[in-house]
């Protein structure tokens, strides 16, 4: 009877989180096609030049403190605590948590950002400097586009908490349309702003794309009636979220400047064009990263940490397991497909105006060194949102100071020129995929201790089957690119499907489970019950 109660807790359980998932993953979805659209109009306009160079470095610190003060880091560490409240039923409490959190966040980002604004000088043009080796001219430029984008950083830093206030609600439609709502605040600058402000257009949009990202959620605040107060205070509440929060910003601040800052100071000494590319090949496979990493550990973060609060240790293991399978199913083909179609993919949606062959293959060179960063970082969600479950922030952050160094390391070393026998722009990405890929496997090694298991045997075994299955797609798309010789959309849509209908096939006949039971879940979810039950 016990057994048969927890099979159907376990099966309410996946029901929800497949729900949640699919909500994430059609609003998301939304915002990539608008985000590519977004794309489409900014490489026509500046293709992978210098202007766009100066504009992905001067974005480099503002996204920075944002991720740190108010993004991840936050996020990770607000929405257990404030979830234990809701776990009361005491809605004064959480909402007086609320308040003092938005309000400090709000204070220490406006602060950082006006140092940053001071300080940008020489946080474009020192020796590591996110433009060092930019020509003067494109240095000053970075420097003007940072100031504006700071604003951005303001406004996110309350748009954040709010964010995490709706998923700690299983509110998940809202946050699903976020990113649109930034992507469109862009296309505006890009359409109106650009013609008279060049690249600054770019920016404005940015700031503009943050106000409406902000705004949209303040109809779900009053829904869950989430009440502002001008209030500031040092609390217990506070104080555990600071706990919590203080790690999470050290290795957030250690895996963002190892990538876009370490990226942008590499690419400034490899030529013109080469941080934009490596920019475009980064949004390319953040969109996969997106669906399917980011929207599966979103969706599954507030069951795990309800699943913790409870204590409940068998559950965690049933929720990460089949998370993680479920994101090594789709994340490996996802991969396959950005190496054997990433060049007809970049050609169809960027190439035109300012974007010419050149740019595309330069896109593409550094997309190939990606595809392992967009396995190892949808892992990684959900490992690291298990340990934030807990509580504990503190494990991922000395997993990270191994990782971090690493990943420095390797991009140092590859980001060479091709004729010193290194990988230019293609250095940094591949470093990316391998730390970040040591420091999931790391993480699952240490919950495996504390847990006494973490299906690692099945989690393993699927992930084998998908590689085998995704050999055979690749096989597939190649023998139709040899055979018919297709254009770009051609290749897209005949050898696109049929290597898509032999990667599921495969998958179902090798046994993974996921393949049909996260769908009937989804579907199940949506359909009426039936009559008497």
């Amino acid at each position: 009877m016990t057994e048969k109660l927890e099979q159907e807790k376990t099966s309410e359980r996946t029901g929800s989180i497949a729900r949640s998932t699919l909500i994430v993953m059609v609003g998301w979805a939304a915002s990539i096609v608008i985000g590519l659209f977004r794309q489409r109009i900014i490489a026509g306009q500046f293709g992978t030049g210098a202007e766009l160079d100066a504009f992905t470095a001067a974005n480099v610190i503002p996204e920075l403190i944002f991720t740190m003060l108010s993004g991840g880091a936050l996020s990770f560490a607000f929405m257990p605590v404030y979830t234990q409240f809701l776990e009361k039923k005491e809605a004064g409490d959480s909402n007086h948590l609320f308040s003092k959190v938005v309000n400090l966040i709000f204070l220490l980002v406006t602060a950082a950002s006006i140092v940053v604004a001071l300080a940008a000088p020489w946080l474009v043009t020192a020796r590591w400097g996110v433009g060092a080796q930019y020509p003067p001219e494109i240095q000053a430029l970075t420097m003007q586009l940072m100031r504006v984008l700071l604003l951005s950083t303001i406004l996110f830093s309350v748009s954040g908490i709010l964010t995490a206030v709706l998923y700690a609600h299983q509110h998940f439609l809202i946050p699903s349309l976020l990113p649109s709502m930034y992507s469109l605040g862009i296309i505006g600058g890009a359409l109106f702003l650009v013609p008279s402000m060049g690249i600054f257009g770019i920016a404005w949009g940015a700031v503009i794309g943050a106000l409406l990202h902000l705004l949209i959620q303040i109809p779900g605040l009053l829904i869950f009636k989430v009440r502002w107060q001008p209030v500031l205070g040092w609390d217990a509440g506070v104080r555990r979220v600071a706990i919590l929060m203080a790690p999470r910003i050290i290795d957030l601040l250690m895996a963002r400047a190892s990538i876009n800052w370490l990226n942008a100071t590499l690419s400034s000494r490899l030529g013109e064009g080469r941080l934009a590319s490596l920019d475009f090949a980064y949004r390319l496979m953040n969109m996969p990263w997106t669906l399917i990493g980011t929207a599966i550990g979103i969706a599954v973060f507030p069951t795990m940490a309800a699943l913790a609060a409870q204590k409940d240790t068998g559950a965690q293991r049933r929720a990460l397991s089949g998370s993680l399978r479920a994101i090594l199913t789709l994340a490996i083909p996802a991969a396959v497909g950005l190496i054997v179609l990433g060049k007809p993919i970049i050609r169809l949606l960027f190439e035109g105006g300012e974007f010419t062959a050149d740019s595309t293959n330069m896109v593409y060179y550094a997309l190939r060194f990606y595809a392992i960063a967009l396995i190892s970082q949808s892992m990684l969600e959900v490992v690291v949102r298990a340990f934030a479950a807990q509580q504990d922030t503190y494990t991922p952050l000395y997993v990270s100071f191994f990782t971090t160094l690493l990943n420095i390391g390797l991009a140092v070393w590859l980001a060479r020129p091709i004729s010193a026998g290194g990988l230019e722009q293609g250095g940094p990405a591949l470093a990316n995929g391998v730390a970040v890929l040591i420091e999931a496997l790391t993480g699952l090694v240490i919950l495996s201790i504390r847990w006494k298991g973490v299906d690692a045997r099945r989690i393993g075994l699927d992930a084998l089957k998908a590689l085998i299955a995704a050999g055979l797609m690749a096989a597939v798309i190649e023998g139709v690119r040899a055979w018919l010789a297709p254009g770009d959309i051609m290749l897209i849509v005949i050898g696109g499907g049929a290597g898509a209908l032999v990667y599921f096939g495969s998958a179902l006949l090798m046994g993974i489970k996921e393949i049909k039971d996260i769908p009937m879940a989804m579907v199940k979810k949506f359909m009426p019950a039936k009559a008497g039950n």
